[in-house]
């Protein structure tokens, strides 16, 4: 609750102040009058507070207000409200300080009672608002450790889905209560009507003549994992978009851009640590002592770095350090940090990159101070040319495989930023380009970054058609006609937008379709998972149905109508469930297993010997595992101190006595009712799902 609470003040933020004179009279205090009363019948809000405060902050032309109510004494719930001139209700979020979260995990509402209290909250405060929300569909899992459920409504203007007006809002799983409310909405836009759009196949022809699939080489995306060295940085084929955020005009068949983004700079820079001398040195250290033979001394390094940039003895070399590359594995780079010293400390401060090994000019950027009022000397063209031409002195070779990555750039602008992505074959490398940004006052060029991956790229293969991924991409990932925000930066701000009707590709699934299968993509090149609707088909009969229908809402079960709950348990499907009550969230499926094992034994809640995918699991076994998982396994682990709780306690093994005991004081496991707990009994499915689920909520 504090994080949204946190989260929702520094959105008010980024809001600019702006003094009240501006509004020309002193109605406004009047204004805000009117809105405190408003608001506080709106939400009851007490005259026992004593302490308010109140904010004005504009965007624009418009102007809004920033109430909070709080208690000294803590006895009240804090209170934060946004409003609009006319009160309309922007944000609000209410912090209890005195809030104490339940022992269990159990909400008190299911999430379909808390959707029915937000939506009832939502018409309360703004009925206008109310009547154009479409619940945005979420099939993330529930999170056992979260106190709220959480809510996203998209706009629906004429049986048309407007995706840039939201509303979130989130009600707390146990006493009912909205804890926080924003929403982002336009209320004096236009909307056309869509009765002259064209034809949803019209719209789909004109993406692939006018925006199309791109053919490109994609990298992997490791996470969760730690990358060292001895992975591959690997490659593999996919269809996707050089410009994600372009769209069809629904009423002209032609391509719009939806907005403007600046360009990604890679960051990713991780520091090597080198060992000192030990009395041995295994192959392996060698090896990575080798790595390091060859690195040019940091005094010759900083003579080419001044060269390279014309610095004097005014540039003092403040900072440099030695990184390794991710992208090429055993290559290393210089970073060097000057500044410029003089009498006014408004110098020009330069950060540069050389490779460490043939001082080969990685990237730059010089740190100036640009004045508004200065004018261009060159116009976009003549910038471009620059760019090009330092492209052709700084590395000759690489020009050929290079294509510029078209912007929406206009004249007149004091620098630009140009990106010319590689291209190899009539493929795009997507992580590979040069990128040169131009000064056009003084003609300069004021970064550069040179981001290549020097290795074997893989062979083409047997590709998959067009025609087979744009049935992907219109089927699969999803293609529908919708609002969208245009923005033209050359008009004020309050006349800078306007909506139009658009058909656009569903933002919500990886533009990633494998060239080679025709496969859905995940950004890690993995097959897309996409979250199941699975209702279970053969657990009616079950004493534990409830249980694990719980554990599904939660993200954790099995993706199969059949629970099989009375067949025996075998590990690597109870070492599948404890994982997923772990990370819901991860996309790992039963597929996965190997993987599972590996990071469960990394985290030692699987040790060596025990991984034993097909053995079906006893109590004792299950419950070792989930103490490992508690981190409470060096306290079960003493000896001599654990009483004997049952009448078969000599049956359980000796190492596992704390376990089990511990796991009984905590409710994980119970009894057989006779005094028995049975630790050598072979689990059900069921039985394993009621221990999860004990484990997740008691």
């Amino acid at each position: 609750m504090r994080k949204s609470f946190i989260i929702c003040i520094a959105a008010l933020v980024l809001l600019t102040t702006m003094p009240i004179g501006v509004y020309g009279d002193s109605a406004i205090d009047k204004n805000l009058e009117t809105v405190i009363l408003k608001v506080k019948d709106l939400f009851d809000i007490s005259n026992e507070y004593d302490t308010f405060n109140s904010h004005v902050n504009s965007r624009g032309n418009s102007f809004y207000f920033y109430l909070n109510w709080s208690d000294s004494n803590s006895k009240l719930d804090t209170i934060n409200i946004t409003t609009d001139s006319s009160g309309n209700i922007i944000s609000y979020s209410k912090y209890n300080p005195n809030y104490v979260e339940p022992e269990t995990k159990l909400p008190n509402y299911t999430r379909d009672e808390a959707l029915k209290l937000a939506k009832e909250f939502i018409g309360k405060i703004d009925s206008n608002v109310y009547k154009e929300l479409r619940l945005k569909e979420n099939r993330n899992p529930i999170r056992s450790n979260d106190i709220d459920y959480g809510f996203s409504f998209i706009r629906n203007v004429n049986g048309v889905p407007y995706p840039d007006n939201t509303v979130s809002i989130n009600v707390n799983k146990f006493t009912g209560e909205v804890n926080n409310y924003h929403t982002n909405w336009d209320r004096e836009i236009h909307f056309p009507r869509p009765d002259d759009v064209i034809s949803m196949d019209e719209g789909k022809q004109a993406y692939r003549d006018n925006i199309g699939l791109d053919l490109m080489y994609k990298t992997t995306y490791r996470t969760h994992r730690i990358m060292d060295e001895n992975q591959d940085f690997s490659y593999y084929l996919a269809y996707s978009l050089l410009d994600s955020n372009k769209a069809i005009d629904a009423l002209t068949g032609e391509a719009i851009a939806l907005g403007h983004y600046g360009p990604i700079y890679e960051n990713e820079k991780s520091m090597d640590s080198v060992a000192g001398e030990g009395s041995n040195i295994t192959p392996e250290e060698r090896a990575e002592v080798e790595k390091l033979s060859g690195i040019i001394d940091i005094g010759i390094i900083e003579k080419e770095a001044r060269n390279i940039l014309d610095l004097g003895s005014d540039h003092i070399l403040q900072s440099k350090n030695l990184y390794s590359s991710h992208k090429n594995p055993g290559e290393y780079q210089w970073s060097l940090y000057f500044i410029e010293k003089n009498d006014d400390n408004n110098g020009l401060n330069v950060n540069i990159s050389l490779n460490a090994k043939t001082s080969e000019l990685i990237s730059f950027y010089k740190y100036d101070n640009y004045d508004s009022k200065n004018k261009a000397s060159i116009n976009k063209d003549e910038a471009l040319e620059l760019a090009k031409n330092y492209i052709n002195k700084i590395q000759p070779n690489k020009a050929n495989e290079l294509e510029l990555i078209e912007e929406n750039l206009k004249d007149g602008q004091l620098s630009y930023h140009f990106r010319f992505i590689r291209k190899v074959d009539d493929i795009y490398v997507e992580s590979d380009s040069i990128s040169v940004t131009v000064d056009t006052v003084n003609k300069d060029i004021t970064s550069y970054n040179f981001d290549w991956f020097n290795g074997q790229l893989p062979p083409v293969g047997e590709l998959k058609g067009l025609d087979k991924a744009y049935e992907v991409l219109f089927n699969d990932i999803g293609y529908e006609l919708k609002y969208a925000t245009i923005y033209d930066y050359e008009r004020p701000e309050d006349e800078n937008k306007e909506v139009k009707l658009v058909y656009a590709v569903n933002q919500e699934i990886p533009m990633n379709i494998d060239a080679l299968t025709g496969e859905l993509l995940d950004y890690s090149g993995e097959p897309y998972k996409n979250k199941k609707d699975i209702e279970y088909t053969d657990i009616d009969d079950s004493y534990a149905k409830d249980k694990i229908r719980t554990l599904w809402e939660y993200g954790v079960g099995f993706n199969s109508t059949d629970f099989k709950p009375k067949d025996k348990i075998k590990q690597r499907d109870f070492i599948y469930l404890l994982f997923k009550s772990q990370y819901s969230y991860r996309t790992e499926t039963e597929e996965d297993i190997d993987k599972i094992y590996e990071e469960l034994s990394n985290t030692r809640i699987i040790r060596d010997g025990e991984k034993s995918p097909e053995k079906v699991v006893t109590k004792e076994e299950a419950v070792k595992f989930i103490i490992r998982a508690m981190n409470y396994d060096k306290v079960a682990d003493i000896s001599n101190i654990y009483t004997d709780l049952f009448d078969d306690s000599q049956e359980i093994n000796s190492t596992f006595r704390g376990y089990i005991n511990i796991a009984y004081g905590l409710g994980i496991i119970n009894g057989d009712g006779t005094g028995n707990i049975k630790p050598k009994i072979e689990l059900s499915r069921e039985d394993a799902a009621s221990i999860i689920y004990n484990y997740m909520f008691n």
